[in-house]
């Protein structure tokens, strides 16, 4: 019997995207410093140094998770698990079929589709812009771009551990 798959987060997936609104935040700043100096209207000063801070704590939103640790999402043989999206065990048996949604080292999904409605702490679950999302009546993608893996060596563990389940192209 296989070892369960751990996928945790991909500290290049989390901190990369952060890159932008740091970019951002600092340039906001920046204007915001030159136009105090130049004696523009505090107010508006006021509004680009908000803008600029609301960036920021963007960037580290995002960039937070690269030093998250915890598992996220498990496969093994009973079935899988998102850890980001209600946690709940989507057991091998009621999954037909598995596709990886764009091929190569850059994909971002991974589609399951289902034999019935997937769970309710999915398709509820705050946290689906994260992880698993329904899409339509039984069909669930699972965003992998931010784990720790490829998505060709996911869908090679999904043919480990359910070699019933069809892989579509």
């Amino acid at each position: 019997m296989a070892a369960p798959l751990e996928l945790r987060n991909s500290p290049s997936g989390k901190i990369l995207p952060a890159v932008g609104p740091f970019l951002l935040g600092g340039i906001f700043g920046f204007g915001a410093l030159q136009g105090v100096a130049s004696g523009a209207d505090g107010g508006h000063a006021l509004w680009i140094a908000l803008l600029g801070a609301a960036c920021l704590g963007l960037g580290v939103f995002i960039a937070r998770g690269a030093f998250d640790t915890s598992v996220k999402v498990v496969l093994d043989s009973q079935g899988f698990r998102d850890a980001r999206a209600g946690d709940v065990l989507v057991p091998w048996s009621k999954v037909l079929s598995v596709r990886l949604a764009a091929g190569g080292k850059g994909a971002a999904m991974l589609n399951f589709e289902l034999t019935e409605e997937p769970p309710d702490a999915i398709r509820y679950s705050s946290a689906n812009a994260f992880g698993l999302m329904p899409f339509g009546r039984n069909i669930v993608h699972m965003e992998i771009s931010s784990l720790d893996v490829r998505g060709q060596d996911l869908v090679d563990a999904v043919k480990t551990f359910a070699p019933h389940v069809v892989v579509r192209r």
